[in-house]
């Protein structure tokens, strides 16, 4: 009898022991899934072409560090960006004027594009607009043909301006606009018509940057070599979203992107996309009125972005929004930015990039 409660006993012991192993390692994964460890790319999963930054100007002179560093994280390509300031109330657009920093100016731009091409980087020129009293560019619109015009004329010379200056310097990408979907809407043949005359002086490959909630109504893709998105597609109102339910999010994106590249027969190229690391990062990534610090979700969405797009043979890779040349991510305000640098976010995209 006592023989056989010892063996009841070691029984026992050795199922409690079991059951504590299993739920120990059961919390353990139920823990990294609740931190959302980044997944491994698998073999289903497409190297990027271009495995790119979006570079805020310097002030002063592109130092060697921003390259070198850059460089250590796998980005292979940036895109530089003259800013022109638009003044609606009367119809006019102006750039390379003496209150810019450095890079968004000429100078700039060419020292800016010499130091990439030694670093071997692509280089995506890419013109910007501010438009006066915090105005979306997306909804520029004049009440009066005349006021149109001169709006287009001056654009017509900014554009081509710097189409004609990444000619010279031999920048492999242009994107000619930026989320300008009503003056595409309102003026489709100034632009057929802007295309023609870009394409007589640059010869490389071009782009335009559509909103992620209009790209499926640009006319001219066809005319271009990428199908270009700033891509801050919402996918979730959850503060913390997993990377799983961010995946999940993506699929009626995808399947949008796709009927338009089936239809143009072009592969896409996300011209920005980022997220900032704050709680909802993913729920409106365009908007920044959301100023809680949450690195993870931040790393979260780059994750599921990566994940998501490369399984698609169409997709080129892009730029994410933002790289600081400066030090402007070092300086405290509330802690929360687009860039990844000095956060988790930015050894998910290294890992990608890689």
């Amino acid at each position: 009898m006592k023989k056989t409660i010892l063996i009841l006993s070691i029984l026992t012991l050795i199922i409690i022991s079991g059951f504590a192993i299993y739920t120990n390692q059961t919390i353990k994964e139920t823990h990294e899934v609740a931190i959302n460890i980044p997944i491994e790319p698998t073999a289903k999963n497409l190297d990027m072409e271009y495995k790119g930054m979006n570079l805020v100007a310097p002030i002063k002179e592109l130092k060697i560090s921003t390259l070198d560093n850059l460089k250590e994280n796998h980005v292979n390509a940036i895109s530089l960006i003259p800013y022109a300031y638009v003044n609606r109330d009367d119809a006019t657009v102006n750039y390379n004027n003496d209150r810019q920093w450095w890079g968004e100016k000429t100078e700039g731009i060419i020292a800016s594009n010499q130091m990439a091409q030694q670093y071997k980087m692509s280089v995506m020129l890419k013109p910007h607009l501010w438009v006066n009293h915090n105005f979306y560019t997306g909804n520029l619109d004049f009440a009066t043909d005349k006021e149109w015009v001169k709006w287009e004329t001056e654009y017509e010379n900014y554009i081509l301006n710097f189409a004609a200056l990444a000619q010279k310097e031999k920048m492999p990408l242009f994107c000619f606009a930026t989320e300008l979907g009503n003056a595409i809407a309102k003026r489709p043949t100034y632009w057929n018509q802007l295309i023609q005359k870009i394409k007589k002086v640059y010869t490389g490959k071009l782009t335009y940057a559509a909103n992620w909630d209009d790209f499926d109504k640009v006319p001219f893709w066809d005319q271009l070599d990428y199908i270009g998105i700033d891509a801050y597609f919402p996918l979730s109102s959850a503060a913390n979203p997993s990377v799983k339910e961010l995946n999940t999010a993506w699929e009626k994106h995808i399947q949008k992107m796709e009927i338009t590249h089936n239809k143009f027969d072009k592969k896409i190229m996300f011209t920005e996309f980022g997220y900032r690391n704050s709680n909802h990062a993913a729920e409106a990534p365009w908007t920044e009125d959301k100023n809680e610090i949450n690195n993870i979700a931040q790393a979260n969405a780059y994750e599921a972005l990566f994940q998501s797009m490369t399984k698609k043979d169409w997709f080129v890779g892009g730029f994410a929004w933002k790289w600081y040349a400066d030090e402007y991510h070092k300086r405290k305000r509330n802690g929360v930015d687009y860039t990844p640098q000095e956060k988790p976010a930015l050894e998910t995209i290294k890992k990608w990039y890689k």
